[in-house]
């Protein structure tokens, strides 16, 4: 049975390749066993293909000789093997990248520079648009907190028994601070002493959050509460066209932290509170690293 890999990425080091591959080495080889393995990628029209893989270990050498190698050389069929940024030499062609040829070190390093630019550009939306939701005196920071039940014996997700709901406005004061039952009450599972019914819970919420714009950290945050027949009569949150937010976009944008491996933004960690998510907003906005207010570069 052959492995699959869903991206290049993902191929362990120095252990597969195609038959092209082989063939296009200075050393040029060919496979010497059945394929062992496919990966999804794009072929060089973009469309998306998968390839057949070859153990570079099983691997021999083609029939060109020394004398055939020298004179493909001669004659520049081999391709440029000399990185113009490094001057690595390695086995397979370099890569185009704009006006250069770069070894695969080179053209990872050029493209996670491209995206660090790409990153700070969306540092600087993402900065705009949390300086305009803290302007905004209809904000409210929205935090909830679930008390699990754990899975069902077939494994299925059960509903929380309880929902704690934090709502705080754009200066730090309390909305809405309340434990709400998503269970009926002798249902199994422990429900806060604190839970109020989900009727009392609902007209309290409308109540706290009528005419706000909502601020959550996530779209699933509240998808325990939709998914609960507790809150059937009528949904309490606000809703429609710019009425709901999400925090997580925001901070992974201002943060830029990259994987040097893929040059994809990491998920943002949860702050966990409705304090913290307001604290976190207000970095976003602008406010002072202050990393580097204690520990100033010296300049020059």
């Amino acid at each position: 049975m052959t492995e699959h890999f869903a991206y290049w990425s993902a191929l362990p080091p120095h252990r597969y390749m195609t038959r092209t591959q082989l063939s296009s080495l200075d050393q040029p080889r060919e496979p010497g066993g059945p394929v062992r393995a496919t990966v999804e990628g794009r072929d060089d029209a973009g469309r998306r293909a998968v390839f057949d893989l070859y153990l570079i270990s099983e691997s021999r050498a083609t029939r060109a000789g020394a004398t055939q190698l020298a004179a493909a050389a001669a004659r520049g069929t081999a391709g440029t093997r000399v990185c113009e940024q490094c001057g690595a030499r390695p086995d397979l062609p370099c890569t185009p990248v704009g006006d250069w040829l770069l070894c695969r070190t080179c053209a990872h390093i050029d493209m996670l520079h491209a995206r660090q630019r790409q990153a700070a550009e969306a540092r600087t939306r993402a900065a705009a648009c949390a300086a305009d939701l803290l302007a905004d005196d209809r904000l409210a920071v929205l935090h909830v907190d679930y008390t699990e039940r754990g899975t069902a014996p077939a494994g299925t997700h059960r509903t929380p028994s309880a929902a704690h709901l934090t709502a705080l406005d754009s200066d730090g004061h309390v909305l809405l601070d309340l434990q709400m039952r998503l269970i009926p009450p002798r249902a199994k599972g422990t429900i806060p002493e604190r839970a109020v019914d989900p009727a009392t819970a609902g007209d309290e919420i409308r109540r706290a959050l009528e005419g706000r714009m909502m601020l959550v950290w996530a779209a699933d945050s509240l998808r325990d509460l939709s998914r609960s027949k507790a809150l059937d009569d009528g949904w309490p949150f606000p809703t429609g066209y710019g009425r709901r937010h999400e925090l997580c976009h925001l901070v992974a944008d201002w943060r830029g932290d990259l994987d040097p491996k893929t040059g994809q933004p990491r998920p943002a960690m949860a702050p966990g509170r409705a304090d913290r998510m307001l604290h976190l907003l207000q970095q976003t906005a602008g406010a002072v690293d202050p990393h580097l207010s204690q520990n100033p570069r010296r300049q020059d």
